[in-house]
């Protein structure tokens, strides 16, 4: 199989886009030798689309919370004694309705916005090791701006939820497969206890925009390395189980 000619034009970033969804082989080829700081882009807005299921999460949470609220104020009448709101029919103070702690979410975000680079970071390190074991070395930066481009699926994954729960005002606890694994309605083929916790961690990360990723990695691998196919599909595949485990 011969390699797309490679050209010196310079293509936009909705192009490019589109092209590794689209027509990944020919984009990887183009994006080997040009345009090498175009990934900072889709990595702000992989970064963005990654958060927008956090910010979906804490919305849906706030509007589950605040009708709650609302009709437990209509319930039974209040009166004031003493600076305290108390219940006429002798409930005492109304206690607070539970709120999701915004520490929570500035974890999540936080966690988020280090976990994304300290990723590209490791797939970027461990397919340059394997490309400098199988004989093809590209270096570590284009490994890096590969990695940062395969990962548009996990962008697409969360527009996707983020819209999922704007519109059911339900938010995703059970991610990937996990949800064979630890929703109780499920049939239960395996014992509760840590395997079963570790199982539906990984589990939870499986999904179709995790195979789609696999073969973005595979394809841009090749791309940029020109190794076979076979060996690539080895090596993307040997980093995951190793990750994942």
């Amino acid at each position: 199989m011969t390699d797309t000619p490679i050209t010196n034009e310079k293509k936009s970033l909705l192009k490019l886009l589109v092209g590794v969804l689209l027509r990944p082989r020919a984009t990887f080829t183009h994006l080997r030798e040009n345009q090498p700081r175009s990934w900072i882009v889709p990595a702000i807005l992989i970064v963005l689309c990654t958060l927008l299921p956090i910010f979906a999460g804490n919305s849906a949470t706030q509007q589950t919370i605040d009708p709650g609220m609302n009709m437990g104020m209509q319930e039974e009448p209040i009166a004031v004694y003493k600076g305290e709101v108390i219940v006429e029919g002798g409930g005492g103070p109304i206690s607070e309705a539970p709120t999701q702690p915004a520490a929570l979410s500035i974890l999540k975000i936080g966690g988020a916005l280090v976990s994304l680079p300290l990723t590209w970071l490791l797939w970027g390190g461990a397919l340059y090791l394997a490309s400098v074991f199988l004989g093809r070395s590209s270096g570590f930066a284009p490994m890096f701006r590969l990695t940062v481009w395969t990962w548009i699926p996990y962008a697409v994954r969360g527009l996707l939820q983020a819209i999922f729960i704007w519109v059911t005002g339900q938010v995703i606890n059970n991610k990937g497969f996990a949800g064979y694994i630890l929703d109780s309605n499920a049939p239960q083929l395996i014992t509760p206890g840590p395997g079963k916790l570790a199982l539906a961690g990984i589990l939870g990360r499986v999904d179709l925009f995790l195979i789609w990723n696999l073969v973005l990695l595979i394809v841009g691998l090749m791309a940029f390395t020109k190794l076979p196919r076979r060996k690539a599909l080895v090596a993307v595949l040997v980093i995951w189980i190793v990750f994942a485990l």
